[in-house]
């Protein structure tokens, strides 16, 4: 075997005058060719050339002195393929990426970054505090191997934390003075700038019109940005120099590494094309959510998951038309982008943006203007802003009623229904949910319903479940929720539906059926995370695990979903699930004490999604203790009645007893229990699926 470096070669046609010069006791005379095949005609021999990338056009030297040199075999490095009808290719693409907090050491690139830092520090090793870290630095770097080398090295001069903060620019960062490496492998930036020196012009201008694209892009996205399909030629050239990336997908998808990105930037800026691929490229991904949107109103198919690649340049589109102060197309945007956050849970990370996009001036399109807003209304719900959010409604009402558009006013009464939910005012928030309720039934009548008033159906159903939550009505409720489930189905809204069973599950763990609750829970999260759905991820952690967490005392899980979650709107809600799960909180504390508590919080807020899955199922698992370890029949009975609001007198002649026997059940109950009063007892028995109704034991 012989090692031949040919980064020094610049003409294809000393390579093989390069490659004879190599090999050990060859003839010095002769042609190297002849030289070659002398060197291997009785024995076998591997010879690895490396660096062929600016040598490509002596492929075909290569191909002929394999046919005449039988006993040999060459392992070629490129970035580009040599073309050869015999080659076998064997891509080295970047190394595995961490997907879970709890066995990240198993991922390649974990390990290459590990071992690098460990050659600098030998104490260094993977632990809680730092994992985190670690997996976010492999995903800044996307698992290159000399990024990672190149970071490992920088940590002698930075602490991890530290380090992080600098790689938003990666290029202007990872370089480390190796003396036994060449200088195009001792920073990164000397990295591709080699790749982007093998470049004609054309290629260039095509590789810097690539950098506008923020993530993954299409062929049509290129063609249609470049202004012509024929860069589709072009972009091949680039595909086969490793400057662009197709993606394991379905339907094809190209993606530029960050490191060529932040090159390809450089050269961009100032690019006579630029302001024109910039504004093409806006309005291509505009039109992509817009007709999203459009076939939203006849589609029984909800195909919102097959847009989470294009996220990225989607979000780059509207910031690019915020910060140009395009009034017309940032309205239309946030106008189109509501169905994409709620369903991947980036309402309260996008809350920053909604705001810049309505501190613009109002565009003169009223219809564009209510749809921005109506997607403003979800982002105060889940950023907790109640009093905004009404003022906000009461606004979109009146516009809804100035463009005659009937739904929209009900939702926006909806709305107004969630805010006197969340401010504990049930009885508000039940009227209102039932005149919107006879209001669409007497507007659809014996009529087919349009999809637009199928989804207020099941919308108002799944909010009027949550206010019957708060009413204690729970067997009602349950109702509504599977009504709910139902019609978000028959509308083919796969999101809502999913909301909808969770809803479902919750009110399982009320009515005391756990069992059917945490099968129904997991199997929504399950299918959340197939579909990238990561709003509905949080919404069965929030609504519903969480729930059954606190019922089984797994207090350390408890914490750590919450804490993975993060929902703002917990602090500020005054509604049943929100105290509940306070109280919860509170009690975890008390039990865990303090320091554990916070651990379990810190490790929530950097555990992953599958993380969380594995969490669930464990979960799911637990085997389940009965609800009311001690209680007789006559207590639970007696706590039902309670719960119903009824006074000892009349509890007592219910269930065919002395008043005072009833008082003294009552003051058994608190003790075995550790509550204080009534009211608490009361509480107690909803949260516990014991407020249903009761039929009193005869008496003996």
């Amino acid at each position: 075997m012989q090692f031949i470096d040919l980064s020094a070669v610049h003409d294809p046609g000393q390579v093989l005058g390069v490659i004879a010069a190599a090999l050990p006791n060859s003839e010095p005379r002769g042609e190297p060719e002849w030289r070659i095949q002398n060197f291997t005609a009785n024995r076998p021999t591997l010879l690895i050339l490396d660096n062929f990338d600016r040598l490509l056009p002596a492929a075909p030297s290569l191909d002929h002195l394999l046919a005449s040199a039988i006993h040999l075999r060459l392992v070629v490095t490129s970035r580009a393929a040599l073309l050869l009808h015999g080659e076998v290719e064997y891509p080295v693409g970047p190394l595995a990426l961490p997907h879970r907090m709890l066995n990240a050491a198993s991922s390649g690139a974990v390990q290459l970054f590990v071992s690098r830092v460990q050659a600098l520090t030998p104490t260094f090793a993977l632990s809680e505090p730092n994992t985190a870290q670690v997996m976010r630095l492999c995903e800044l770097l996307e698992g290159v191997p000399l990024a990672l080398e190149l970071a490992a090295m920088r940590t002698r001069t930075y602490a991890l934390g530290d380090l992080l903060t600098q790689l938003d620019h990666p290029l202007e960062v990872l370089k480390a003075d190796f003396r036994d490496r060449p200088e195009r492998l001792r920073s990164l930036r000397a990295t591709v700038q080699w790749s982007y020196g093998l470049l004609d012009d054309v290629d260039r201008a095509v590789f810097e019109c690539c950098a506008v694209f923020s993530g993954p892009f299409s062929p049509q996205a290129l063609a249609e940005v470049w202004g012509s399909s024929e860069v589709l030629e072009r972009a091949e050239t680039l595909l086969e120099q490793s400057l662009l990336q197709r993606l394991d997908t379905s339907a094809t998808l190209w993606k530029m590494l960050q490191p060529l990105r932040e090159l390809a930037l450089e050269h961009l800026e100032g690019h006579p094309y630029e302001a024109v691929w910039r504004e093409r490229h806006a309005r291509h991904f505009l039109e992509m959510i817009e007709e999203l949107q459009r076939n939203w109103q006849h589609e029984s198919v909800d195909r919102r998951d097959a847009f989470l690649p294009h996220y990225p340049n989607i979000r780059a589109g509207m910031v690019w038309a915020v910060e140009g102060r395009r009034s017309d197309l940032a309205y239309r945007y946030l106008g189109a982008l509501g169905g994409l956050w709620v369903a991947f849970g980036l309402l309260v990370q996008e809350w920053p943006l909604v705001e810049r996009v309505l501190a613009l001036p109002a565009p003169e399109d009223r219809a564009t203007l209510l749809r921005a807003l109506q997607v403003s209304l979800d982002g105060l719900k889940w950023t907790g802003q109640f009093q905004a959010l009404e003022a906000r409604a009461s606004k979109v009402l009146a516009l809804c009623r100035e463009l005659g558009d009937v739904e929209g006013m009900a939702r926006s009464n909806l709305t107004l229904a969630r805010v006197a939910r969340e401010r504990s005012q049930p009885e508000q928030a039940w009227a209102i949910t039932q005149r919107i309720i006879c209001d669409w039934r007497d507007r659809v009548g014996d009529g087919q319903p349009t999809r637009r008033q199928r989804m207020l159906h099941a919308s108002v159903h799944l909010s009027g479940a949550l206010v019957l939550l708060e009413l204690g009505r729970h067997a009602q409720a349950l109702e509504y929720a599977q009504l709910s489930c139902a019609a978000f189905r028959e509308a083919g809204d796969r999101v809502f539906e999913m909301n909808a069973r969770i809803a479902v599950g919750h009110l399982l763990v009320y009515l005391n059926r756990r069992p059917e609750a945490r099968t129904l829970l997991l199997a929504c999260l399950h299918d959340a995370v197939e579909g990238g759905l990561r709003g509905t991820v949080r919404d069965a952690l929030r609504l519903g695990l969480t729930l059954v967490a606190a019922e089984q005392q797994d207090w350390i899980t408890l914490v750590q979903f919450v804490a993975f979650v993060n929902d703002p709107v917990g602090e500020r809600s005054q509604g049943m699930l929100h105290r509940r799960l306070q109280r919860a909180l509170a009690h975890a504390r008390e039990v865990l004490g303090e320091a554990a508590y916070q651990r379990a919080w810190t490790t929530g807020t950097q555990l992953q999604v599958p993380d969380i899955v594995e969490l669930a199922e464990r979960l799911a698992q637990m085997p389940i203790s009965p609800p009311c370890p001690g209680l007789t029949p006559r207590e639970l009975e007696m706590l039902a009645l309670v719960a119903q609001g009824h006074p000892d007198r009349r509890v007592a002649r219910l269930l065919d007893i002395s008043p005072g026997t009833a008082s003294k059940h009552a003051g058994n109950l608190l003790g075995k229990l550790g509550l204080h009063n009534r009211v608490e007892l009361a509480r107690w028995a909803i949260e516990h699926g014991l407020a249903g109704e009761t039929r009193p034991t005869p008496p003996l």
